[in-house]
């Protein structure tokens, strides 16, 4: 799986690239996409607290996604009409699809199409290296969320930079040191994960 904090980036990136000026800043409105974001996962408590097993995680359907986020969105509405911060259903949908495309990138079946089609669906290639399960305070652990965390954090920028034309040459230091990072640890990434 991807790990906690790719999933919270996921859903920070979507609040911060909405349309509106106070979308641009920190607002108590970037919860609900990053609790979206992250929601999938929340099938663990039943598993780590009441020892259930699933046959498949529901959780991880796109039908799943549309229903949580139609229902946040619409408790949000509801509960503050007038709240202009409050995002829209297309950040709250595509912040919890999110979680399903990370979790795909990291070579993850999930079941997508749940429950009109029983298959999992799976990407040929891992494109990220995941969240390790050997623990918090192996190796493993912590070379895997560096190298997932480098590769998606310059993509995720670049969103910010596309969405709301801010002009290259203002970032053009940072943006030079960045990649050079960035094509050190697809260089990592590359020959941990296919050799």
């Amino acid at each position: 799986m991807s790990s906690l904090l790719a999933h919270v980036a996921a859903g920070l990136t979507l609040h911060f690239c909405r349309r509106e000026q106070q979308a641009r800043r920190w607002h108590a409105s970037m919860a609900l996409p990053v609790l979206l974001a992250i929601a999938p996962d929340f099938d663990y408590f039943g598993i780590w607290f009441l020892h259930l097993r699933y046959a498949q995680r529901y959780t991880h359907s796109l039908l799943f996604c549309l229903l949580l986020s139609s229902l946040v969105y619409l408790l949000a509405k509801r509960c503050w009409p007038t709240w202009n911060a409050r995002p829209g259903f297309l950040v709250l949908s595509l912040a919890a699809s999110s979680h399903l495309l990370l979790d795909m990138l990291v070579g993850r079946a999930l079941p997508l199409m749940w429950p009109f089609v029983d298959n999992e669906f799976f990407l040929p290639l891992a494109f990220l290296p995941g969240a390790s399960h050997t623990g918090i305070i192996s190796y493993a652990f912590w070379r895997n969320l560096f190298m997932e965390t480098g590769l998606l954090l310059p993509i995720l920028a670049a969103m910010l930079l596309l969405r709301h034309r801010w002009t290259l040459r203002a970032y053009l230091p940072e943006i030079l040191l960045v990649l050079a990072m960035w094509s050190g640890l697809v260089c990592a990434a590359g020959k941990m994960l296919y050799t």
